[in-house]
């Protein structure tokens, strides 16, 4: 066994400007163990052997901008017409990543690879947010193009899926490359991703038992406040669930797949910016996290449903020990320890209340089976720190809240979340 920041399979190739002491390393080994995440070695039929040929393993993946999707996968610079440093072709091409990223190009057809035994549904088509449809569920079974944005999974499944060329991926990716690569060979799985931009966990997808606790973190308490009721979007990513797990939907869209019975086998998650644009959702994230898994299971009757957490790590390891550092009021009590206004009341010299920095400690701990028995195991948190890229080698250096657009981010990110998955079956 290994602990996270350990495993040789999750640590992405350092970028040559990216350094990473001791003395972080240590820290976040420490910050992981907390998630008592464990890994064991895991074999091809590690997470196959309890089924028949027959099942059809569905995993949901959900989020907001992120889980959309917005690395580059072909832009170019328009001075060199090279490709861009960070895009996905330039990781194929890179002879740093090359390696790594050589099994998404398919040199027969001189283009990206098509996973044939990976059955992929995204719910945006067109332009992100588009008002009236995706925001309020999904035709399912649909017309591809028209409904969803479907078919087997290469590049293209992200932000504008199904116009522009299919231009960005977002986790799918490397999450689908990962559970390929664990399950039996050529086994048949189906991706089901339900993610909008700029979403929050404690409103948007509020789960319900945060609204039906009494949360201190939550200030709109009227009966129909934000605080007392479900997310929006947790309801319709439910909705959508439901609708694709009705007998025959699945068929219908995917003829290949006809016979099989689906199984809803592994939970995905990876959000968290808008949470910390505010102290109080921040401060809520750790709670509101494990009630999300545990309301996702309740809804799939699924109690042990594996659930695969990837951080909101929107900085370098040593950017998040120099935010740490520099927190005040100092304090003996741990933050993700603290209650009250005294988790609220702090800053940090970069990011007041270390909003960032809290988000990621609060999705560790969300997952951990000794802070949250309720859980009952089968959570785990992957630490996405080491993925960061700095803007200067990336598409978009202006959006660090979608990773600088950051190819290499976003593939390993849902690398990383298959690992987990992984690890969740088997814990």
């Amino acid at each position: 066994p290994c602990l996270l920041l350990t495993c040789s399979w999750l640590l992405a190739p350092a970028h040559p400007t990216t350094t990473m002491t001791s003395s972080t390393r240590v820290q976040w080994v420490l910050a992981v163990t907390m998630a008592a995440s464990l890994l064991a070695g895991t074999s091809a039929r590690s997470v196959s052997e309890k089924v028949g040929a027959t099942t059809l393993k569905v995993f949901i993946l959900a989020g907001q901008s992120n889980a959309v999707g917005m690395a580059e996968v072909n832009q170019t610079n328009s001075s060199s017409n090279k490709p861009e440093n960070g895009t996905l072709f330039y990781q194929v091409t890179d002879p740093r990543t090359a390696d790594q990223f050589a099994p998404l190009w398919d040199k027969s057809d001189n283009n990206w690879t098509v996973f044939d035994n990976i059955a992929m549904w995204y719910n945006e088509v067109g332009q992100l947010g588009k008002a009236g449809t995706m925001d309020n569920g999904s035709i399912i079974p649909g017309v591809n193009g028209v409904d969803a944005c479907f078919g087997s999974l290469s590049v293209g499944y992200g932000a504008g899926c199904g116009a522009n060329g299919r231009e960005k991926i977002g986790p799918e990716l490397g999450f689908g490359y990962g559970m390929s690569e664990a399950l039996q060979p050529g086994e048949k799985f189906l991706i089901m991703k339900n993610a909008w931009g700029g979403k929050t966990l404690s409103g948007d997808f509020r789960p319900p038992t945060s609204a039906q606790s009494n949360d201190p973190y939550c200030t709109d308490q009227s009966p129909t406040g934000v605080c007392k009721n479900s997310g929006h979007y947790y309801d319709v990513m439910m909705a959508n669930v439901a609708k694709m797990m009705a007998p025959g939907a699945i068929d219908k869209m995917f003829p290949d797949l006809a016979g099989m019975t689906p199984v809803i086998s592994g939970f995905g998650w990876w959000q968290g910016w808008n949470d910390g644009c505010d102290l109080n959702s921040t401060a809520a994230y750790e709670q509101n996290l494990a009630n999300l898994i545990v309301d996702v299971r309740k809804g799939w009757n699924t109690p042990q449903l594996p659930v695969s957490v990837t951080t909101a790590a929107f900085m370098s390891p040593d950017e998040a020990t120099l935010e740490a550092q520099s927190r005040s009021p100092a304090s003996a009590t741990a933050w993700i320890d603290q209650t009250g206004a005294a988790k609220v009341g702090n800053s940090c010299a970069n990011d007041g209340g270390c909003r960032r920095l809290d988000v990621i400690l609060s999705q560790l701990a969300g997952t951990n089976s000794t802070r949250h028995p309720e859980l009952g195991g089968h959570a785990v948190t992957m630490d996405t720190l080491p993925f960061w890229r700095p803007p200067q080698f990336s598409p978009a250096p202006a959006q660090g809240y979608h990773y600088f657009h950051n190819a290499e981010t976003y593939f390993n990110t849902g690398l990383a979340m298959a690992k987990g998955m992984v690890a969740a079956t088997r814990s």
